[in-house]
């Protein structure tokens, strides 16, 4: 990665340091020498950043290794309260993993990934790998398959050729059409173990009166911990239930108000 200033579009060192935060953000802690290696910058560059970042809280040090600093908890926190179906959502998915006894989540679509804003889970641990703030792209869950689901022809085309050019294995064009078809048709989508062996999960879409899509919620399940039964017929019904009220309450309280 070159340390210029700019290539004329973007601003090179920002780009350097959102890198180094990438890399920071997916591991425990890690040291100079290998986020060095991960992020193709000399020690000597990366600890000049890591400094930077260290002195406005953005990242932590302890006996040279650094993790994420809580400073970033400032802004993320402040971006999700804006977002107006986490405000009205939250509560639904709590009651969703409640009674499922599953892992909830709430998403929505930013830059074409599915963006997980709120996440509630009745067991100790949080079924599958997903966090708060964890970006998924829209062709690779149930979750980014309804969201992709509720996009016209020409924005789904953007969000896949943008896909294409990024993943290492581009999504099946063909099959993945008609897996979105069927997703509009049923208002569901399905994930058996398709993604994550082992992981079942079952989402729906949050629109508007005017079918202005807010988000997607879902349940994931451990597949031994759920049967085919509750899989298709109980979680589908009452992730709908939960939308239904969940829209009802962007109504009610004034869509954007």
């Amino acid at each position: 990665m070159d340390e210029g200033v700019s290539d004329g579009k973007t601003i090179k060192s920002v780009e350097n340091a959102i890198a180094i935060m990438e890399v920071i953000a997916q591991t425990d802690e890690i040291g100079v020498t290998a986020l060095s290696d991960r992020v193709d910058l000399s020690k000597g560059t990366v600890h000049h950043y890591l400094t930077t970042l260290s002195n406005h809280d953005f990242v932590e040090q302890s006996a040279g290794r650094y993790r994420l600093g809580l400073r970033s908890l400032t802004y993320g926190g402040i971006a999700r309260e804006r977002e107006w179906v986490y405000r009205v959502g939250k509560d639904g998915i709590d009651r969703l993993a409640t009674y499922t006894e599953q892992t909830a989540r709430l998403a929505v679509e930013r830059g074409g990934y599915a963006v997980t804003v709120y996440q509630s889970t009745a067991d100790s641990e949080p079924v599958g790998d997903t966090h708060l703030g964890s970006r998924e792209p829209l062709y690779a869950s149930a979750t980014g398959k309804v969201l992709l689901s509720a996009m016209d022809g020409d924005e789904r085309t953007r969000v896949l050729d943008r896909a294409d050019r990024a993943a290492s294995t581009p999504p099946d064009r063909a099959q993945l059409t008609d897996e979105l078809a069927d997703i509009r048709r049923r208002g569901i989508a399905f994930d058996d173990e398709d993604n994550n062996d082992g992981i079942r999960c079952v989402a729906t879409g949050l629109a508007t009166e005017a079918d202005q899509l807010l988000g997607a919620i879902a349940v994931s399940a451990r597949a031994e911990s759920i049967d085919d039964d509750t899989f298709y017929e109980t979680l589908p019904q009452e992730i709908r239930n939960v939308a239904g009220v969940i829209e009802i309450n962007t109504t009610y309280r004034g869509w954007m108000d």
